[in-house]
């Protein structure tokens, strides 16, 4: 067992980690029946298993873990959840260092693999995208030839992902030739609704997330509910009662602010993906980008934060805010990129909430995102609040 996962945990809480983690294996045994679902990839994981589980809930017993808590300490606990009587275990497979999927395979022998996205991510740590591949991969590898790998046909690493396995492959996304199709495609600040397609059948699903990129989750989901014989109906059932996740372009709306909160984490295709989604919702009004630093992404980090600033610049976004001089690359390549919005940079998130108050108006859309030590979800708790001297949930006072 891979001790290494617990290097952030303090000295004295190691033994009781190792021990609940060593009990979650041996529990396993005891209840065989039961058939692992996991999820990997650079982004949208815990949507994708919260959608999974929604899915299957409509016709099995299924356990899932809290979005929120660290895969290491998550997994143990969800397995220890679990009971005799369900039918799907749905895990989520995160990894930050070399070996971390290694760990979580020693664990659980899935039978299904669901693959997200690959794009770079904690790169300060894998090295480079190779990194990132030779390890989200090994869960592919891990299926047994009953198993199922399911892999987005959208993402170009795909094909990499499909080579490295000798489960059933089952695609998905726009791009698959079989499967589920979505069609009738409509987003506001409450939620999207679209039509599934499958077999010659359709249904209506309204969806609470927002984000067209976000339906990666939707094909996902709603493939792992076919392949587990679910009809078309029980899965738009399932995927409109799907609950938005916290701090993932979550919506906030009041009677003098929009903002959407995507504070939890960042990455460049997460980022990216975010900023086209501020500019679909924010159509007819003044649309605000608040971008922090996208962490652990090593010798990626400035080239990153560099696309992220081109591919602004070529949007219609009126302002851009940065925290801290890392997230300041992105200011300086949109200007050099001929961003034709006003920028500011900012040093702290209550200087940030300064700056942006007096810019904001019902008809302004705010995007707030970076990764979670930018503690950008303060910029949100205080937008939301008439005073910025306001305590994080979390964090204590703002700084």
């Amino acid at each position: 067992m891979n001790l290494n996962v617990y290097r952030e945990v303090k000295t004295w809480k190691k033994p009781l980690h190792f021990t609940r983690t060593k009990l979650a294996k041996t529990y396993l045994k005891l209840i065989p029946k039961i058939q692992i679902i996991a999820i990997a990839g650079s982004v949208g994981k815990t949507l994708t298993q919260n959608s999974i589980s929604s899915v299957l809930s409509q016709k099995y017993p299924t356990v899932v873990g809290e979005e929120n808590l660290d895969p290491t300490f998550r997994i143990p606990q969800t397995i220890l959840n679990a009971k005799p009587w369900h039918k799907y275990l749905i895990l989520e497979y995160g990894v930050e260092h070399p070996h971390d999927m290694d760990h979580y395979l020693k664990i659980t022998k899935p039978k299904i693999g669901v693959m997200t996205v690959l794009s770079p991510e904690h790169t300060k740590y894998f090295g480079n995208m190779e990194g990132v591949i030779k390890e989200e991969s090994k869960l592919v590898h891990a299926l047994p030839k009953y198993g199922y790998a399911i892999l987005n046909a959208d993402d170009p690493l795909g094909e990499v992902l499909a080579s490295k396995t000798s489960a059933t492959i089952v695609w998905y996304g726009q791009k698959a030739k079989k499967g589920i199709k979505i069609s009738h495609f409509k987003q506001n600040m409450h939620g999207s609704n679209f039509r599934i397609h499958y077999g010659g059948q359709l249904a209506s699903v309204h969806w609470k997330i927002v984000g067209k990129h976000q339906l990666l989750s939707v094909y996902a989901a709603s493939t792992v509910g076919i392949i587990c014989g679910l009809t078309i109906k029980q899965v738009a059932k399932g995927l409109s009662q799907v609950k938005v996740p916290i701090h993932r372009l979550s919506t906030k709306t009041t009677e003098h602010i929009n903002i959407l909160d995507d504070t939890y984490n960042s990455s460049p295709y997460a980022a990216i993906e975010s900023l086209s989604t501020l500019v679909e919702l924010g159509k007819g009004k003044k649309k605000i980008a608040v971008l922090g630093e996208m962490k652990d992404l090593g010798d990626l980090s400035e080239i990153s934060h560099q696309e992220v600033g081109e591919k602004l610049a070529k949007s219609r976004i009126n302002y851009l805010v940065t925290l801290g001089s890392v997230a300041g690359i992105i200011s300086k390549s949109a200007k050099k990129a001929g961003f034709k919005g006003k920028i500011i940079n900012v040093k702290s998130t209550k200087e940030a909430i300064q700056k942006i108050k007096p810019i904001t108006s019902k008809k302004t859309l705010i995007l707030i995102k970076g990764s979670r030590h930018a503690h950008m979800e303060r910029i949100v708790n205080g937008l939301l609040h008439k005073s910025t001297e306001i305590n994080c949930y979390h964090c204590g006072k703002l700084k």
